[in-house]
């Protein structure tokens, strides 16, 4: 057997006794799991896959890991005068550092795999959706970075263990290179200049480990970790070599043997930044190919022309990744489809002045992902997120330029408005409305004679005063007449346009809602979508309500044939009770009769859209809300698509949230470390 293979062997067992080792691996999981739980919580709803989730939380553990157990893997040998003996063999320092760095590196490989299991075992159980889809194999870079990362750490902890004969200045020095220094850097250069600091993965070493398990492999930085410990590792052998040295020449020899550490590391350094320098990246599509929602298919497939794709950003910002790779995607499912040919083009405006200037003076901002043809463009803020249905809209409204359509919002009675950008407003529904090619307006309907003749529809989100007489006359004229109206209704059953609900079908009232599931103990999570056309696009997913009303059906649903039957549909429900409703008047005429029937849309929550719920909770009621406005303004076919397929979703409530993080952290946490003790035990008694 080799020194390599018996000296690392050696170190595992080593470590397998101590109670050290324990602590060590039992901290480390629970840290992990904590900071799993919190980025999941963080990154539910987003287009983040659990894959980079799960390896930036054990990316950040990592350093503490390696500390623990590298940090005495020469200081006891030196203590015990162990060293000596080893010395005086005819074994090689390098042989000797390489097995007590693999002795180390077998003992964070375990327990980085017992993470992976313990994570895949309890998301299986409590959050299956979350790995739907997701193929094991796919962790496989996430699990590559992470092993080049730990490689890296333990071979500064075993150079540091080498150099220093106290373990705990070891772990003091090792602890402040390998995370108070980089990390403190970065925060201090964040404070110094706030601008681009982004929501998630903005420190370096944990966007390397978002990059590769997003799939972004990088020779650069793989070649960077490799390089770095090899100088390490060549350093703790130099310094353990120095430990031969006695006697009058000795002074000379630790000279040359600082000299030759400080040229590895000064080689080391130039070679990490040509490697990076040299860079190349390659993208692979770990979850297989991206799926796209049919309704972004159908586009894609029935729009004809040429479409440049620009992404107007520097190439350095945090978004710039998860940017390319989704247009890599769209390109390709628009050349299976053999429909609209798209061509990608990335402008760094900071290097093509003279491009970026002439899109910006087209419209284009400063950062957008800008659709161009001809001298036609649909402008999206990268900033405001890139999604699968901004991308589809901005296509259609650029090959089928939609009849302009005006969405009235009525206003003097308490509503939301909707250009309000605070929590309470609901400024980022109007934004989405807009790039789908409406146009949102303010209306009074006291100084109107009739509703516009442009109206696409009418939305009252969230009125607390009643409105008067001749207000109702107007709108109930406007219905008569095909008209469409979407109500968001306030906290009570009074109020708004309540009282004029009934004689179009249905009444909203508070009524307990009992065994209701939620996040924050106020909300409401809503699961039961009916078969409509609004929300079969939603299956699988869910609604959160604020303190939802209850709509019910009133004595003038039904009763007649003709135009003038009242139809009522359920959209959503919370048991057997209903808290969102259409009512449609005409629609049973036939195609034959050039009648527009009217379309009422009743939900019993009227802040469940505003611009503070959508950013804060995984769900979907953006995409609920905009179906609703594409249904109720005749564009169903091709509009009501449904949210972005890719979205991770965890879909726990809070009592079930709070089960996983117990579950997940503790048991785990608590057999490993229980284990390790009991072992550790067992071997000590044999000893002695």
């Amino acid at each position: 057997m080799s020194a390599v293979r018996t000296t690392c062997w050696r170190t595992v067992g080593r470590l397998r006794n101590l109670y050290l080792t324990a602590f060590a691996v039992g901290g480390f999981l629970l840290l992990s799991a904590a900071l799993f739980v919190y980025l999941l919580n963080r990154a539910d709803g987003g287009a983040l896959a659990v894959q980079a989730v799960w390896a930036v939380s054990v990316s950040s553990c990592l350093p503490f890991l390696a500390i623990l157990l590298g940090m005495d893997v020469w200081s006891d040998e030196r203590r015990s005068g162990r060293l000596d003996f080893l010395l005086t063999s005819p074994v090689s320092e390098w042989e000797l550092v390489l097995g007590k760095f693999f002795g180390v590196c077998f003992w964070l490989g375990v327990s980085i795999l017992t993470f992976f299991v313990s994570t895949v075992v309890f998301l299986g159980i409590f959050a299956p959706g979350v790995l739907s889809g997701v193929s094991y194999m796919s962790f496989v870079p996430a699990v590559l970075i992470l092993l080049l990362q730990g490689g890296l750490w333990v071979s500064l902890v075993v150079a540091l263990s080498a150099f220093f004969r106290h373990v705990a200045v070891v772990a003091a020095v090792s602890g402040f290179l390998l995370v108070a220094l980089p990390r403190g850097l970065w925060e201090a250069l964040l404070i110094w200049s706030p601008q681009g600091r982004a929501a998630f993965g903005e420190m370096p070493l944990d966007a390397q480990a978002l990059d590769f398990a997003s799939g972004m492999i990088s020779t650069g930085t793989a070649a960077s970790y490799i390089v770095l410990t090899l100088a390490f590792l060549l350093i703790a052998a130099h310094l353990v070599k120095s430990f031969r040295f006695i006697g009058k020449g000795s002074a000379q020899l630790r000279l040359s043997s600082t000299v030759v550490c400080v040229f590895a590391l000064v080689l080391a350094a130039l070679m990490s930044a040509l490697a990076i320098r040299l860079n190349v990246t390659a993208d692979f599509p770990l979850a297989g190919e991206r799926r796209f929602s049919a309704r972004t298919r159908e586009i894609l497939s029935e729009a004809r022309g040429n479409v440049s794709v620009v992404c107007l950003l520097p190439r350095n910002d945090t978004k710039f990744r998860s940017v390319v790779q989704f247009l890599r995607a769209l390109k390709r499912e628009a050349e299976q489809l053999g429909g609209v040919r798209l061509t990608l083009r990335f402008v760094d405006p900071r290097w093509d002045i003279g491009a970026a200037t002439r899109l910006m003076r087209m419209g284009a901002g400063s950062e957008d992902l800008v659709f161009v043809r001809g001298q036609h463009i649909v402008s999206l803020p990268i900033r405001d997120g890139v999604g699968e249905r901004n991308c589809a809209s901005a296509i259609l409204r650029l090959l089928i330029p939609p009849q302009r359509r005006v969405i009235y919002w009525t206003q003097g009675h308490g509503e939301i408005a909707f250009d309000s950008y605070g929590a309470d407003g609901m400024s980022d529904i109007a934004r989405e409305l807009a790039r789908d090619g409406y146009d949102n307006r303010p209306i009074d309907l006291l100084s109107l004679d009739q509703i516009p003749s442009d109206c696409a529809l009418v939305v009252v989100a969230g009125a607390k005063s009643d409105f008067s007489r001749t207000e109702l006359g107007l709108l109930e004229s406007y219905l008569r007449q095909g008209g469409r109206l979407l109500t968001l209704l306030g906290s009570g059953d009074s109020g708004g346009i309540a009282a004029f609900l009934p004689a179009w079908g249905m009444r909203a009232e508070r009524c307990p809602l009992e065994n209701v599931r939620t996040y924050s103990g106020r909300d409401v999570v809503v699961s039961d979508l009916t078969d409509h056309d609004i929300t079969l696009p939603l299956k699988g997913l869910q609604l959160v309500l604020e303190s939802p009303l209850v709509i019910g059906r009133t004595s003038a649903v039904g009763g007649v044939d003709g135009v003038d039957r009242i139809e009522f549909a359920p959209l959503a429900k919370v048991g057997e009770n209903v808290v969102a409703a259409i009512v449609e008047k005409g629609g049973g005429t036939g195609t034959d009769l050039a009648i527009r029937p009217t379309r009422i849309v009743a939900i019993g929550d009227a802040t469940f859209a505003v611009n503070g719920q959508l950013t804060v909770r995984a769900n979907a009621n953006r995409d609920f809300l905009l179906n609703c406005v594409s249904y109720l303004s005749g564009t169903d076919a091709i509009v009501s698509g449904g949210p972005d397929v890719g979205i991770l979703s965890v879909g726990l409530d809070r009592a079930e949230w709070r089960r996983f993080v117990l579950t997940f952290a503790l048991a785990p946490t608590g057999i490993v470390f229980l284990f390790l003790v009991v072992w550790a035990r067992i071997r000590r008694r044999h000893r002695t």
